[in-house]
């Protein structure tokens, strides 16, 4: 039997046997639900932008990924049609966003688990100390102690909850991803290639601006990007781009093959071609990008992260470093967070 309208349905089964004596059986219960949107639906001619959804709505990419599109995005004309390929969605005014699962997800080489947390990255592996305050884990680096927006110093103390609770796993209520800026933010504040890194911004700064960009929108929220979504989006990029073998190297390196890394030129967003990994450029180097993490550090409490393209300047995608005061410099730049609400 088939349906083609989502609802309850009663299977009833009559049966008189040759006497003409009746019974009626009826079955428990069947929920017919609606498929879910796929890719054909979302990008349904190659090169083009998809069409825009009216409200927030999840689809399935090639290999059976949910992914939740904003109400107001389209999937971008380049967009992948998998997630390890790099789900980009756009706004009508041409910002994009990139897609990054969260819990297990499924790629062209099998299933892979991306869990939202923190990390302290070692070559070939991952590792986080126990060290609790306020239902947050702090990361010992080179004698400091960073710690998350769990902290109730951190600048996103009051927020991150409602961050997690969104980009949490399906398996743990949650909408099984989030979405980070396709670049570093361009100055006019806007995520889009081709345009200056907004620079010279101090954190809070660089954290109003990021929230402002969509204040007020029905469907997603946009942050400062935190500690969970950096670390989270980066062991996603080393999962699904690095060879057999290579372990974290693109968490690690610092060479400039992979990344605008102390070359001493600043490009424009998504100029430097080799810093691309499913869809997300620039988070190699470049630029340094503010978080919302917290150093236990006296004179230095705000923490930036990722390689940096100046000469004379030591940096990788994973590195954390803290700042004193309220700094601003050419090359300290930011990338938004967004999730679904």
């Amino acid at each position: 039997l088939s349906a083609d309208t989502a609802g309850t349905y009663y299977l009833h089964v009559l049966t008189i046997d040759l006497a003409g004596n009746k019974v009626e059986t009826i079955s428990e219960a069947i929920t017919v639900e609606n498929a879910l949107p796929d890719m054909g639906d979302a990008k349904p001619n190659e090169g083009q932008d998809g069409p825009e959804f009216g409200t927030n709505t999840p689809i399935r990419d090639n290999q059976g990924n949910t992914v939740v599109i904003p109400g107001g995005f389209h999937l971008d004309k380049d967009s992948g049609t998998s997630v390890e390929e790099g789900i980009v969605i756009e706004d009508g005014n041409g910002n994009q966003f990139v897609w990054i699962p969260t819990g297990t997800y499924q790629t062209s080489t099998g299933t892979k688990t991306n869990n939202l947390s923190r990390r302290q990255w070692a070559e070939g592996d991952v590792v986080a100390e126990p060290t609790e305050l306020s239902g947050d884990t702090g990361i010992r680096i080179n004698d400091f102690y960073y710690y998350g927006e769990g902290h109730r110093s951190s600048v996103a103390y009051n927020q991150i909850g409602a961050f997690k609770a969104s980009a949490e796993s399906r398996a743990n209520g949650g909408n099984g991803g989030f979405y980070i800026g396709r670049y570093e933010q361009g100055t006019g504040n806007v995520v889009k290639a081709g345009v200056s890194p907004m620079t010279d911004i101090t954190r809070d700064e660089a954290k109003s601006q990021a929230e402002a960009m969509y204040s007020g929108n029905s469907y997603v929220v946009s942050e400062l990007i935190s500690s969970y979504a950096w670390d989270t989006a980066l062991n996603f990029i080393c999962q699904t781009n690095v060879k057999s073998g290579e372990g974290y190297n693109l968490a690690t390196t610092t060479s400039s093959s992979y990344g605008n890394i102390v070359t001493g030129t600043m490009q424009n967003t998504g100029a430097y071609a080799a810093d691309n990994y499913s869809n997300i450029h620039d988070f190699l180097g470049n630029c340094r990008e503010w978080t919302t993490e917290y150093a236990a550090i006296s004179y230095a409490r705000y923490v930036a992260r990722g390689g940096i393209c100046a000469n004379g300047y030591y940096g990788y995608a994973a590195i954390r470093t803290y700042n004193g005061g309220t700094p601003s410099d050419p090359y300290l730049s930011l990338r938004l967070q967004l999730y679904v609400k």
